[in-house]
């Protein structure tokens, strides 16, 4: 993939982030051909927050789903407008709506009675009235690591189908929003679509029972998810398995469908380029010590996630099983196990997938400075963000 830049990347500061930004297209452009005549395209900013990459985003006309006042003023300044912004959130403070209202975003949801009267209450004072979304829970457990299975019966997220009458009686005298659609999203990293099948039942009866009851749905939310390859055992995930589904829902509702989608569209874009700094021999398995680790990409600690890694620069020599750390000091700061070749002190590898949730998940952790990142388009390699500097560790502390 970067075989005309190989020398450059050689000459580059490691660790640091790249981004091809073709294969975001590519995926943009796989969801518009299956989902553009009947839904619109949001972008989870949580999957990544760097200016440039949204900027290819609202490129490609696809819009942002956020979830803090942070990422709605990220969101902004990379030019994609309030009126293409959703704002999903488990729970805000009054200023956090605030602020939303007086940047004139266009969609919000809310996932507890509790916060359905003050999201109102907020819109009343402000003397305008919002569009809102209601998330339900659908009790719905797809296979996927626990932590990214939203749509359980026992996750944080969303109201339960049950409270769907207290949820009308408050609806019903919303003064200062309008309801507008459903909230559906039941988890992340999904390789296959019968889950989504599964919910797509509980969808309709919330939808029936709103307009049942006189109120008008002009939107369904049917959230994101879709899984990416980590693995190359791994199926890749078809959205046309979904496209007639969510066309019949669009169509029998006579709602346009929302869809937040995040590591699709930029896991596979983004990669790590980490150097060895030690070898060591951990009962005859070779140790790779590398200068990237757990602040730069938590997600095997905290998931444990699978990055393929490989040597940045072919090698020759039979490939054996070894081991891939990094330097933080803590024993779950490690990639995996990998077959690769005899690798040296000095010699680049690289870490696969790390488009989405790794820069924006990044620490400082261990006082680690914060990797540069740099964006290829097939032609031209260019720096998108520089390596943090020391004093960016206590830029807001008070000396």
């Amino acid at each position: 993939m970067f075989k005309r830049i190989l020398k450059d990347l050689k000459e580059i500061k490691t660790p640091y982030y790249i981004y091809d930004s073709r294969v975001i297209e590519k995926r943009a452009e796989i969801l518009r051909d299956n989902f553009s005549d009947f839904a619109d395209l949001f972008f989870a900013v949580k999957a990544n927050t760097s200016i440039s990459i949204l900027k290819i985003i609202k490129g490609q006309d696809i819009g942002a789903e956020v979830v803090s006042p942070g990422e709605i003023f990220i969101a902004l300044k990379s030019g994609i407008a309030p009126e293409k912004i959703l704002y999903d959130s488990l729970a805000r403070k009054e200023e956090e709506i605030e602020y939303a209202i007086d940047n004139r975003i266009e969609f919000f949801n809310f996932e507890s009675l509790d916060q359905a009267v003050l999201l109102d209450n907020c819109a009343k004072n402000s003397k305008l009235k919002i569009k809102a979304f209601v998330r339900m829970n659908p009790g719905i457990f797809p296979k996927t690591h626990s932590h990214l299975s939203t749509g359980s019966s026992w996750s944080k997220f969303g109201i339960a189908l049950r409270d769907l009458d207290k949820l009308y009686d408050i609806a019903k005298d919303f003064k200062s929003i309008e309801l507008v659609g459903v909230h559906y999203h039941i988890g992340s990293q999904l390789l296959t679509p019968e889950p989504y099948f599964e919910a797509l039942k509980k969808i309709e009866s919330t939808v029936e029972f709103f307009i049942e009851k006189g109120l008008k749905i002009k939107y369904v939310n049917l959230g994101g998810g879709f899984g990416i390859p980590y693995k190359k055992e791994e199926k890749r995930f078809e959205p046309g398995n979904l496209k007639e589904t969510y066309r019949e829902i669009s169509g029998k509702y006579g709602v346009r469908v929302f869809l937040e989608l995040g590591r699709f569209l930029v896991a596979e874009s983004g990669f790590i380029i980490t150097k060895v700094l030690d070898v060591k021999d951990r009962e005859g398995i070779p140790l790779y010590v590398v200068d990237s680790g757990m602040n730069d990409n938590p997600r095997p600690a905290i998931y444990d996630a699978y990055h393929h890694i490989e040597p940045l620069f072919e090698k020759s020599g039979d490939k054996i099983k070894s081991r891939v750390v990094g330097p933080i000091c803590e024993n779950s700061d490690e990639f995996g196990a990998y077959e690769l070749p005899s690798l040296k002190i000095g010699d680049l590898l690289i870490i696969y997938n790390c488009g989405a949730y790794t820069r924006t998940m990044a620490s400082n952790y261990n006082g680690r400075l914060l990797p540069a990142e740099y964006l290829y388009d097939g032609h031209e390699l260019r720096q998108i963000r520089e390596r943090q500097k020391l004093e960016g560790l206590i830029t807001n502390e008070k000396l």
